[in-house]
């Protein structure tokens, strides 16, 4: 049998015949999770993506973070000139020199970047648990009036209007930003309130001429 040909090796069959083993198909997920998604790769493509420098890995002095620090907001936490960190700030003056400067360099002094932009707020901006207020502070550190145990005055005039002193010392110097806060919701209100009144005005002066070219 050696004279015989060699066998021709055997061609594979064609795609389509029926002995062929095709893989099944890969699931495919329904219309609507697809569609969610995509949503949710454009949705994260468009969040601040910078490195943040604040974790365990990046511990050199040199680096520091860009983001917020916890409710502190973006921005140094306790920066040269901050509000609330001047000796004559950390209680009730009690002098006509620390009233001076209480009043020039402290209710009088224009406000830093850090606090217009906290004060108008933005998307993501970290908030805290509050009774009156769900925002954290933004300036915190050594120095200021509210860090450790607050520094009484000595006269008894001072004490005795302690509290309304706190109130105004937060709403107009150490944490004024608050009180810009509350003038961003009245200058809203008054934004969207004008063009409602001004129609009515309008209406009223339509009425009048028509009451006067429409006698009845």
């Amino acid at each position: 049998l050696k004279w015989l040909p060699p066998r021709a090796a055997a061609s594979p069959p064609p795609p389509d015949h029926p002995q062929v083993q095709r893989p099944a198909p890969a699931p495919q997920a329904p219309p609507a999770v697809a569609m969610s998604m995509r949503r949710t790769c454009v949705r994260y493509a468009l969040r601040r993506s910078p490195v943040e420098l604040s974790n365990s890995i990046f511990t050199g002095s040199a680096q520091r973070s860009i983001g917020p620090k916890q409710a502190f907001g973006y921005g140094e936490v306790a920066p040269i000139g901050a509000p609330g960190f001047e000796k004559f700030q950390i209680k009730p003056p009690e002098t006509v020199a620390d009233t001076v400067k209480y009043i020039s360099q402290g209710m009088l002094k224009l406000p830093l970047k850090k606090e217009i932009i906290e004060a108008i707020g933005y998307p993501g901006q970290k908030h805290s648990a509050g009774g009156i207020t769900t925002v954290g502070r933004i300036y915190y550190g050594p120095g200021r009036y509210d860090y450790g145990r607050p520094v009484m005055p000595q006269g008894w005039i001072a004490n005795w209007f302690y509290g309304f002193w706190e109130f105004g010392h937060l709403m107009f110097v150490a944490d004024r930003w608050i009180f810009f806060r509350q003038l961003r919701h009245l200058v809203a209100t008054m934004f969207c309130f004008f063009p409602m009144w001004l129609q009515m005005q309008w209406n009223v002066k339509q009425w009048d001429d028509f009451k006067k070219s429409h006698v009845q």
